[in-house]
């Protein structure tokens, strides 16, 4: 007879079924792993990708930068991002989550710094395009990489509470930007603008590092969960995945070409055409608020539609249904719509009650974003959700390059904050009746109606 610990002794592993208590330990267990990281990640991703809105004033001192220029540079990121999209999601599934994902940190983080070394507009607009692509692949990847880890019923609320990096970014890169603008000019030398990038930049490639050492592929590599949760896990994914693949296109071509994919793809666009305009120009509208503000009083006051925004995306994430996903999609889409209207009214005339509506806005908007992935993630697997995911972000941020150049030729044109932000705004609008259409169109098949060619 063996005594217990006796390696001569096999030891047979435990399959049994978790108790509800035990699986809610063991997606805490996930979540604390994996989710600060990628907050993390995707909060520097955002800062890097905005902290142009703020250096946006050395642009104009020093390269006599104008609207439509400083539009163009804002935007091209979005040229790079969308050509090396869906071939980064591509390269993710051959490479590795862990890996691939590290890598784009340390790309974007490079590239970021080295926009602190800039010397006319033409470096700066070839810089953000390289920045585009080394940054590439990063938001699907997180998305794509949650369907790994996490079961439908959770995933609506991890994916906002991820996406929540977005009104963090707002609220806490404003002021630091602010700060570093207002206290960093001629530190070693270098203008204050270029201290963003910098800051920005480096703890990019420190994370990508920490992720590469700290993270596991899937739930089968990850040492730190025992045998029983990686099981559970695993099995109540591969089964979801094989339902979802009953109907989801087969194949990376096959989602591609995917009519419900090109029609998410174009809410999308839609969408981000009337969020980032707000990101952008923030700062600008702030200052045409109070033109004796300095950056770091412009920088805090624009941290306030972010910190509400935050508060908002956890409340909705933590009650949002995701079986019927559309009705707050398009609620939150119809209030975003109405309170950029009113933003515009009131720019010249009540500055208070237009910075009311801002915060309005910003909580509608940004909340809409976790809430429109519910909808591709519901029906997408297997190899084919990974460039589904990336066409839909890719084509959906194509308006992070033309929103921000049609707004600056639009102000240049007319001189106006306010028309701009109105023809930017009306896109959300439109984004609604297309999810509204989604949603019956939805209905009447699921009913058995027949539906028109």
């Amino acid at each position: 007879m063996h005594k217990a610990g006796n390696p001569a002794q096999p030891v047979p592993l435990d399959t049994s079924e978790l108790t509800e208590a035990e699986k809610k330990q063991t997606m805490r267990k996930v979540t604390w792993r994996l989710v600060p990281l990628l907050i993390i990640g995707y909060f520097i991703s955002y800062i890097d990708r905005v902290n142009i809105s703020f250096a946006k004033f050395g642009f104009e001192d020093d390269f006599n930068m104008d609207a439509a220029t400083y539009g163009l540079a804002a935007g091209i990121f979005f040229l790079g991002y969308i050509l090396a999209e869906v071939p980064s999601n591509i390269f993710m599934v051959r490479f590795g989550a862990r890996k691939w994902l590290a890598r784009i940190m340390i790309s974007w983080g490079i590239v970021g710094a080295l926009m602190a070394g800039a010397w006319n507009s033409e470096s700066v607009i070839v810089l953000r395009f390289l920045l585009g692509v080394a940054e590439a692949g990063f938001f699907p990847g997180i998305i794509l990489y949650l369907t790994y880890w996490y079961p439908n019923r959770e995933r609506a609320k991890v994916v906002a509470t991820v996406m929540m990096a977005i009104p963090i970014a707002g609220l806490v890169g404003g002021p630091l930007n602010g700060w570093i603008l207002d206290t960093f000019g001629g530190l070693l030398g270098l203008d204050a603008w270029r201290w963003i990038f910098l800051v920005g930049g480096i703890p990019a490639v420190v994370l990508g590092i920490v992720f590469l050492f700290t993270v596991s592929d899937s739930p089968a590599k990850a040492k730190w969960l025992t045998d029983r949760q990686r099981t559970w896990i695993a099995s109540t994914i591969a089964a979801e995945d094989a339902t979802r693949s009953q109907t989801a296109p087969k194949g990376h071509w096959a989602a591609l070409k995917n009519k419900r994919v090109l029609v998410l793809a174009a809410v999308y666009f839609l969408l981000q055409c009337g969020s980032y305009p707000l990101i952008y120009w923030l700062p600008s509208v702030i200052k045409g608020v109070g033109p004796g503000f300095d950056a770091t009083t412009i920088g805090w006051l624009s941290a306030i539609p972010f910190l509400a925004a935050a508060v908002c995306m956890y409340v909705v994430g933590k009650t949002v249904s995701t079986r019927r996903p559309s009705p707050p999609l398009i609620i939150a889409l119809a209030v975003s719509t109405l309170a950029f209207a009113a933003t515009a009214l009131l720019l010249g005339s009540v500055p208070m009650l237009a910075f009311l509506a801002v915060i309005i806005a910003t909580m509608a908007i940004q909340t809409s974003k976790p809430l429109f992935w519910n909808l591709p993630t519901s029906f997408l697997a297997g190899v084919g959700a990974a460039s589904g995911i990336a066409l839909i972000n890719s084509l959906g941020n194509a308006a992070g390059f033309f929103s921000p150049l049609a707004f600056g030729w639009i102000q240049d044109a007319t001189g106006s904050s306010a028309v701009s932000i109105t023809v930017m705004v009306a896109t959300n609008g439109l984004a609604a009746l297309v999810v509204v259409a989604l949603m019956l169109f939805g209905r009447r098949k699921a009913a058995g109606a027949p539906a028109e060619k």
